[in-house]
This record gives structure tokens, C-alpha cells and sequence, in this order.
């Protein structure tokens, strides 16, 4: 009961892990795919922290409340960016390495809505790659840590108002799945972001809104879910789903984008054209979509294939040339600002469940995610979490806290038949056209009701087919409630405008 489970191999999950056991705590660390598959290992970009001369902690702070829309918990983000330089330069111990000049110097990029040059990379465009990397390579050789790949959580216990255990389902190679019940005082969510509920994302295939799901099962408090970030620049390709990331680093560097005739367009939607907010530069490239399309143009940047490797072998894979032809992109869901409730240390409102990453919400993004935030925040909310939880490990377990259920019937394969495939392809459907990038009250709910019933029509034991439903009502949920355009929350039926924040009802579904 005293060895924490770990749920995600992702930066958040890694470095909690490794944080507990250099500790001199066991941990177990499941993994839904192979250890080291996750978004962070995807992250293009970089990560923003204020270690460059001419920068301060007190500077990227405002930069990540003007990006958050107002509604960023100070506290939280004066954490994120007066920890995180100690983090990276831990980080660099462990064995990570980071991009540097011939000086020996950390080179710094610009990306969208940063006032100065804070992004490291490492490896040039392939910065979550190397840090997995990196900690993977740490906990490996963590006798302490045991590791289980290809293990999915199907449910959480909770007993006696705390977290009691996990149902696990490994997967076999050629053999039924394997359930068991692991008793547990403490359960660490780090499952990442909620990509796949739509039809095109930059998430891996394994971000299907598992911990919100889990979270939601026990009673934990959620908020915030509207405010989904779309990447304005995926590549635009027909039927490739997740879409191939053309980062931001790229417009940082000096690309432009143009639409169908070659002309500029982001500064008719905002002063600082392609390094505007996110949330910003996505609604302009979706215009210019629908108009007849959104290109990115690269050509001007004579070091591409050296300074973005990984993007420039992507696009030669689908017969792109940056330095001849203009890229087609269009936006796609990438990431998730709200989550599961957590205070400074990662404690949700359920004892004994934690939260960190992508899964969680800090209060660090607000309405909007600052570029190349989430990797830090990965490292900064778990390492937090992990010194809190390893202090409350050294108290005694708390009494009569056992599973509460004994383990389910074996994985029978029935979210992979035909019916629960079409009812998953038809929700992220529904999501992509009625909780996408513009929302209407009368598209919302047009979205309840249509989930509602493709719930009802889940067939027996396809459990990640009705996880993923219940997430899809829970966003939904809350775009509905709340009446106003801020960040990346966008209700056609409410113009943005300078206002007090609104509060959405609690979430939850009975």
C-alpha cells in the first residue's frame, strides 16, 4: 500500500518517479504504450525558462499571464518561472543536453507571445525526444522503480474517502489481457492531454482524456476543460490523424504565413502577426482555410534543414521542400490548459490521488498556454508533487483502506470491434464541428445531446470508448457553461471583451 503508482511515462511522470525513488521511495510507473511514448517525447519547440542574460523570472511571468487571458493564478506562475531554472539545470545533470552555441552558451529562440529570447531546444527540433530521453535513461537504472508498459488504469478505488488502488489491464503479446487490482495509498495521474476526442490533433494516439475520466469516476473536482489550445500550424494532410507539427520555433526563426494568393493575413488579426497568442493565430489560419487555404512560408530561412532536422525529415516524407514550396498547415487540437483541480503540490480534492502535467490544472495557463510552458511545468509540478508526497509517505497508511472491488473481467477487446470504433469516429466528429476553435450555445448542446446518445449506444465492456465519452461531455459541459470568449474558449455568441471572469457550474457527471 505504501509504494505510489505512477500513471504515465511522459516528463511529468518520469521525473516524479525519479524524484520518489532518489528518495529512497519504490515507485510503480505504468505506461499505456512503451515507456517513452507520450506527447512530451513530441514536444518540437523547446522549453521556456529565464536563463538567458536580459531575462528574469518576473518577465516570463508576465508574458504567461498577458497569454493566459487574465485568468492564471499568480502564485502558480511565479512558481513555474522561479523553479524552473533550477529544474533544467538538474535536469542538465541528469544527463540532458541542450542546444548551445560555439561560445559553449545555451542558444535561446523567440516563440509567440514571449518578449524575449527564452526557448532552449535540444537536438534542434526534437527537445521532449531528448529529455524523455534523458530520463528514461535515469530511471532505467532506479532498482526502486519498477516499470509495466502496455498497462492501461481502467479504474481507480477510493475508500473511505481516499484513494485505496488501480485495475490494471496489461496487455500480452498473443495472449488474453491480464487484470489485476494493485493496492495503493497513492495514485499519481500524469496520462497527458485529450488529442484524440477530435478528428485531427497533434497528440499521440495515447491521449484519450484517461485521467479525467479516472478523475471524474472518484469524485475529483475538475475545471476549466473549454479552454482546449488548437496549433495553428499542423501540416495539412487528408485523413493523417495525429497531424505532423510544424513548430512554432519555425514562425520564431522568421517564417511567414500566407493564404491561397500568397499574402501575409495574421495582421489583420492582431498587431504581432504570426508570433501572436496562440489561440490568436489559429482562429486567423482557420479563416484563411476556409477561404481557400493557409501556407507556411519557410523559404526565407536558409538554415531550415540545420536548424529544424526533425521537421524538414517529416516534410521530405511527404514530398515537401521547405526551401522551394510553401507548407500547407491548418490548426489541430495540441493541448488542454484545464484538468484535474490540484493545489501548488499536486493534491486534487480526492486524498490520496494526485495530478501533474498535462492531466493536471495548476492554474499555470489560464485561458491560454504560453508557448513551449508545458514542458517546464511538467518538470516544476512534479517535482513539487513528489517532495510533498514523499513527506506524506513517511507518515503511517492510513487504516482500512484496501480495494474496494476485485478485478473485472479480462480486456475483451470490444472498444476495438466495429460499433465502438464508428461511435468513436463519430464523437470526435461532434467535437471537431460543435466544440471546436468557435462554439454556439446552440452547437453545445447540439453536442450534448449527440454524445449522449452515441454513450447509450456503447456496447458492453468498451470501457475506453465510454472513458472517452464521458470526457467529450464533461468539455462540452463546460463550453456551455461558460458565457464568454476568453483565450481558448471561443463562443461565437459572446465577442470577446474586457470582464470579469465567469464561473462555469461545478463540473462532474453522475
Amino acid at each position: 500500500m505504501t509504494r505510489p503508482v505512477v500513471v504515465g511515462s511522459g516528463i511529468a511522470g518520469l521525473w516524479a518517479s525519479w524524484r520518489l525513488a532518489s528518495g529512497g521511495h519504490p515507485v510503480l510507473l505504468l505506461t499505456k504504450g512503451a515507456l517513452g511514448d507520450s506527447a512530451s517525447a513530441w514536444a518540437q519547440g523547446g522549453v521556456a525558462v529565464a536563463l538567458a542574460p536580459g531575462d528574469s523570472p518576473t518577465l516570463h511571468a508576465a508574458d504567461t499571464i498577458a497569454a493566459g487571458g487574465g485568468i492564471n493564478d499568480p502564485e502558480a506562475v511565479r512558481i513555474l518561472t522561479t523553479e524552473g531554472p533550477d529544474r533544467i539545470r538538474e535536469l542538465v545533470a541528469l544527463g540532458a543536453e541542450f542546444d548551445r552555441g560555439p561560445d559553449g552558451q545555451l542558444r535561446f529562440g523567440l516563440e509567440a507571445a514571449h518578449s524575449r529570447h527564452r526557448i532552449i531546444h535540444a537536438d534542434g527540433d526534437r527537445t521532449g525526444a531528448a529529455m524523455v530521453r534523458a530520463l528514461i535513461a535515469v530511471v532505467q537504472h532506479l532498482p526502486t522503480v519498477e516499470v509495466r508498459e502496455h498497462a492501461e488504469v481502467r479504474r481507480l478505488s477510493r475508500v473511505g474517502g481516499r484513494i485505496a488502488g488501480v485495475e490494471v489491464v496489461t496487455a500480452a503479446a498473443g495472449r488474453e489481457s491480464r487484470v489485476e487490482v494493485i493496492p495503493a495509498r497513492d495514485v499519481v495521474l500524469a496520462t497527458g492531454g485529450v488529442g484524440q476526442l477530435y478528428a485531427v490533433t497533434t497528440n499521440p494516439e495515447t491521449a484519450t482524456g484517461d485521467g479525467w475520466a479516472l478523475a471524474d469516476e472518484v469524485g475529483a473536482e475538475l475545471r476549466d476543460l473549454e479552454f482546449l489550445q488548437f496549433h495553428p500550424t499542423a501540416l495539412r494532410l487528408r485523413g493523417v490523424n495525429p497531424a505532423p507539427l510544424v513548430s512554432e520555433a519555425v514562425r520564431g526563426a522568421g517564417a511567414h504565413l500566407v493564404d491561397w494568393t500568397g499574402q501575409r493575413f495574421t495582421l489583420e488579426f492582431d498587431e504581432r502577426a504570426e508570433l501572436a497568442p496562440r489561440d490568436v493565430v489559429a482562429r486567423a489560419v482557420e479563416y484563411a482555410v476556409s477561404e481557400g487555404g493557409a501556407f507556411l512560408d519557410a523559404r526565407p530561412l536558409a538554415d531550415f534543414a540545420e536548424r529544424f532536422p526533425g521537421i524538414h525529415a517529416m516534410l521530405a516524407r511527404h514530398g515537401l521542400d521547405p526551401a522551394r514550396q510553401l507548407i500547407p498547415v491548418a490548426p489541430a487540437l495540441h493541448y488542454a490548459m484545464g484538468g484535474v483541480l490540484t493545489d501548488l503540490d499536486g493534491r486534487t480534492t480526492v486524498p490520496g490521488l494526485w495530478a501533474i502535467g498535462e492531466v493536471a490544472s495548476t492554474g499555470v495557463h489560464g485561458a491560454n498556454r504560453l508557448a513551449s510552458n508545458s514542458l517546464l511545468e511538467g518538470l516544476v509540478f512534479a517535482d513539487r508533487a513528489a517532495r510533498a508526497l514523499a513527506d506524506e509517505l513517511a507518515a503511517p497508511p492510513p487504516a482500512g483502506t484496501a480495494p474496494a472491488f476485485e478485478p473485472g473481467p479480462p480486456d475483451a477487446g470490444a472498444d476495438a470491434g466495429g460499433p465502438a470504433t464508428g461511435i468513436r469516429a463519430a464523437m470526435r466528429a461532434i467535437m471537431t464541428g460543435m466544440v471546436g476553435l468557435s462554439r454556439t450555445e446552440g452547437s453545445l448542446e447540439q453536442a450534448l445531446h449527440d454524445l449522449a446518445a452515441l454513450e447509450a449506444a456503447v456496447p458492453g465492456g468498451a470501457w475506453r470508448t465510454r472513458h472517452q465519452l464521458r470526457v467529450a461531455r464533461l468539455i462540452a459541459r463546460s463550453a456551455l457553461a461558460r458565457r464568454e470568449s476568453r483565450g481558448g474558449h471561443r463562443r461565437i455568441d459572446f465577442p470577446p471583451a474586457d470582464q470579469p471572469r465567469i464561473e462555469p457550474e461545478p463540473l462532474g457527471l453522475d
